[in-house]
């Protein structure tokens, strides 16, 4: 009898050793990871964020594979899907005693980078806010870069309090001189969206001195280009647009893309096509907003087949206008659950959502009225080969 009790005390402390093991070996590879002690590829960690959401119960592990799906969401371009699975973590952190300030303040912090690419810069502002709360602990790094969001996004949304809070951070980064570039890439914007484009060149001109590379360098040089643009200077305009091509890392595909605006603006059609076909080739791989957009605008004009891109720009606007309306539809629900965390009171919020729909839904219009206009002078074209109205369409096309 004591050797059956025996046998099945040690059977049972095997299955016990065997299911701690078994969690700890599926889970503790992500909290590794997440702690940035472990390297692993995308598809492990996708595969390991899967299985935690399939097989474990606990709230804390879930709510950090949601956080961790949401990232892998964010590289693939899926963003109302990425701020979605912000939200079922936030939702599972309330519900466990496990305290994770850094997972609380990434979530923030990261859904703020969505709200502000959809021209939400109020609820962007609070969530950045949020992430920033004395209560929370960040190191040196964390806590800058999310100050610099927030200070992104009050470029669009106070300005003034945008300037000071760059002055601060400029401060806390003397010792760091790519962090000094990129503030003072965000202060020659300041100066920019507020016309003070010879200040804007001087500032961004600053940042360059610093001696950066890479994706700063090429920052810098790109806004640059666009302080020169603003004041309608083509040739500047050009020549720091070419600079940024020849930096590693840039954005090729709006360098290629304002490179076209600024040889169409100069009556240099053929030139314009080349470079904007190939930034087309690159499309698939940005953002969807509407600024990438407008490279289908340019070809629209310089193209042999302009239907096509009509079509295409159209396609893309009702596209972005379709996931805006997404993402309001997901803060509505959010905010009746109580999971979406902003300063602003709900009347505040359906005025900014308002206003939001009413700007995309005016981008459309004026899409489709494009598109429209193409179509109709395209069959008249059709209709009749007068050079009287080829002469138009070329003057109009001008």
């Amino acid at each position: 009898m004591k050797l059956e009790i025996d046998l099945i005390l040690t059977v049972f402390r095997i299955g016990l050793l065997l299911f701690f093991f078994n969690g700890f070996s599926q889970h503790n590879s992500l909290i590794k990871y997440y702690d940035g002690d472990l390297k692993l590829t995308e598809k492990q960690v996708d595969s390991l964020v899967t299985l935690i959401l399939k097989e474990s119960d606990s709230e804390y592990l879930r709510a950090l594979a949601h956080y961790q799906r949401g990232v892998l969401q964010g590289k693939k371009g899926e963003d109302i899907e990425e701020f979605g699975s912000y939200a079922l973590a936030l939702e599972l952190l309330k519900k466990t005693d496990t305290t994770d300030n850094y997972l609380l303040s990434a979530i923030w912090r990261n859904q703020g980078v969505i709200l502000h690419n959809y021209k939400l810069y109020k609820e962007a502002v609070s969530l950045y806010k949020k992430a920033l709360e004395p209560s929370y602990e960040f190191s040196l790094v964390r806590g800058i870069s999310t100050e610099f969001n927030l200070g992104y996004s009050l470029i669009y949304y106070d300005p003034k309090k945008a300037l000071s809070l760059f002055m601060e951070l400029k401060d806390k980064a003397k010792d760091d001189i790519n962090r000094q570039a990129r503030i003072l890439n965000q202060i020659g914007l300041f100066y920019k969206r507020t016309e003070q484009y010879d200040v804007a060149i001087a500032t961004y001109t600053s940042g360059l001195e610093l001696g950066v590379s890479g994706r700063i360098k090429a920052n810098l040089l790109q806004n640059i280009s666009d302080a020169f643009y603003h004041k309608q200077d083509y040739s500047n305009h050009e020549q720091y647009l070419l600079q940024v091509l020849e930096v590693p890392k840039g954005n090729r595909f709006v360098a290629l893309m304002d490179l076209g605006e600024c040889y169409i603006l100069q009556g240099r059609d053929e030139e314009a096509l080349d470079v904007l076909l190939r930034a087309e080739g690159m499309y698939n791989d940005q953002s969807l907003n509407p600024q990438n957009i407008k490279v289908f605008k340019w070809l629209r004009m310089v193209s042999d087949n302009p239907m096509k891109y009509a079509d295409r720009q159209v396609e893309e606007l009702t596209r972005y206008i379709e996931r805006a309306d997404k993402l309001k539809d997901m803060m509505k629900t959010l905010a009746m659950k109580n999971v979406l965390v902003a300063a602003e009171t709900e009347q505040q919020s359906k005025k900014q959502i308002s206003y939001f729909r009413i700007s995309a839904i005016l981008s459309s219009a004026a899409a489709v009225a494009i598109f429209l206009v193409w179509r109709i002078r395209l069959i008249q074209l059709r209709k009749s080969l007068s050079k009287r109205i080829v002469k138009l369409l070329e003057g109009r096309n001008e």
